[in-house]
């Protein structure tokens, strides 16, 4: 024998499909639903229920409207502080030479714009002084010559003797003083391009320097960035110049207020998220490059129509709310929803302003509703919610036998008459000669 443990559906279907001839009576199925709400009439919508005002209390069920309301929220992830880019020098040489004199020599150094760094000797320097001295010597004894040629040529020769030291990072003002003297200077003297502080640093007295070697670097830690990660979902609600704000473990109970200064084009493939650079005042250098930080964006959403979150039941495929129809009836509706704020959803459709929804509870009116929405759909494919359903399953004997194929099917109920609840079927397969019928698949 072959036991199939089969759903209600299937014995109305057997019955539907065998009893046409059973006297009607105006008798109707019923539902078992203890333990549960009261189900609504059969007017109700699909998966309407009906809650006394006991068991609303039993339960906590409460109502809030569907209204227009001022929808903020918060991003929170972490980030790391970093320099500010726009902010940093790197100091080096134009030419070779060799380190006389250090005036900055540690790193942490807090420097000024113009503080001098270090002097330097370099022998093609020098020589280009000189050529320099020669061509405004040249300049004002051949500027006076009444052939413009000359003239012309002496000028430019000063020129290109000027333009090359400018080249070479000399400023003008020690160009000046250079005509000034009138002889050339041993060293030169090589000042900081601006104010910050020395994080690396790599040049030492006495040591030769090229054009390729760094040899300080210095950053202004008056502003830095903070370069946090955004999931991709988040992305939507992150705006250039958004306001955002920080704290660390460094400051209790500090915060500090900055603002989105850059999103980055592309996602990390394997975290799913985006740079977020969020750029932030630092006047007394609390901020420390490197040092990890909580970070809060806020999203301004505007006046938008909303619900309560917990008044959202969400299946994955869709959402559904329930609506107060008054009188202790409650009907599901389906609604699409856009973003979710601080404790509400924002309603794009499915709802008007004012109409009343579950804002707690839902969960048991959905489980309440599932179950009277599978029970109708049962009790309709079987014939249930009408006299001649009810006649048919009061009506029925088993065992019922049906042959098909050669074979015969015995069907046996447990109860003997089926009802509404659970049922066990049994179904015994037999072929010409009365033998079981063994690995037979039957389909339903």
């Amino acid at each position: 024998m072959i036991i199939l443990a089969l759903a209600l559906i299937v014995l109305g279907y057997w019955l539907g499909q065998n009893d046409k001839n059973v006297v009607q009576s105006g008798t109707t199925a019923t539902h078992s639903t203890a333990g549960h709400g009261e189900t609504g009439s059969p007017a109700d919508a699909p998966g309407s229920v009906n809650v006394s005002p006991e068991k609303q209390q039993l339960v906590g069920i409460s109502t809030a409207a569907a209204e227009l309301r001022p929808l903020t929220k918060k991003i929170r992830t972490v980030g790391i502080v970093a320099y500010d880019e726009t902010k940093v020098a790197q100091v080096y040489t134009k030419v070779d030479g060799w380190i006389e004199k250090l005036f900055v020599n540690y790193t942490g150094k807090l420097v000024e714009k113009g503080q001098p760094l270090f002097t330097f000797y370099s022998p093609e320097l020098v020589s280009t002084q000189e050529e320099y001295l020669l061509a405004v010597h040249a300049k004002k004894t051949l500027g006076s010559s009444s052939l413009q040629e000359i003239r012309s040529g002496s000028a430019s020769l000063l020129e290109a003797a000027h333009r090359r030291l400018k080249l070479w990072d000399i400023s003008e003002e020690q160009i000046e003083e250079l005509r000034r003297r009138g002889e050339p200077t041993r060293t030169l003297t090589l000042f900081s391009p601006l104010t910050g502080f020395v994080i690396k640093k790599d040049a030492f007295q006495g040591m030769k320097v090229m054009p390729d070697k760094e040899l300080y670097t210095i950053a202004d830690l008056s502003t830095v960035w903070v370069n946090a990660d955004i999931y991709e979902f988040e992305l939507p609600n992150v705006r250039l110049g958004q306001r955002a704000a920080i704290s660390l473990s460094y400051f209790p109970g500090r915060n500090f207020s900055g603002r989105v200064a850059w999103i980055s084009p592309v996602l990390d493939d394997k975290t799913r998220t985006a740079k977020v650079r969020i750029e932030f005042p630092n006047r007394d250098f609390s901020l420390k490059p490197e040092m990890y930080t909580n970070v809060e964006i806020e999203v301004d959403g505007g006046r938008k129509l909303a619900i309560p979150d917990e008044a959202v039941l969400d299946s994955g495929i869709r959402k559904v709310v329930f609506i107060d129809k008054g009188e202790g009836r409650y009907a599901p509706a389906e609604v699409r929803l856009g973003s979710k704020f601080d404790g509400y959803y924002e309603v794009l459709s499915g709802l008007s302003p004012g109409e009343r929804i579950i804002a707690s509870a839902s969960f048991l009116l959905d489980s309440e509703s599932r179950l009277k929405e599978a029970m109708g759909a049962m009790a309709g494919h079987a014939g249930m919610e009408t006299g001649e359903g009810a006649a048919k399953m009061a009506a029925a004997e088993t065992p019922r036998e049906k042959k098909a194929g050669g074979l015969t099917l015995t069907l046996e109920t447990q109860p003997a008459k089926p009802k509404a609840g659970e049922i066990q079927l049994r179904l015994r397969i037999q072929d010409g000669k009365g033998n079981p019928t063994p690995n037979a698949k039957v389909g339903f």
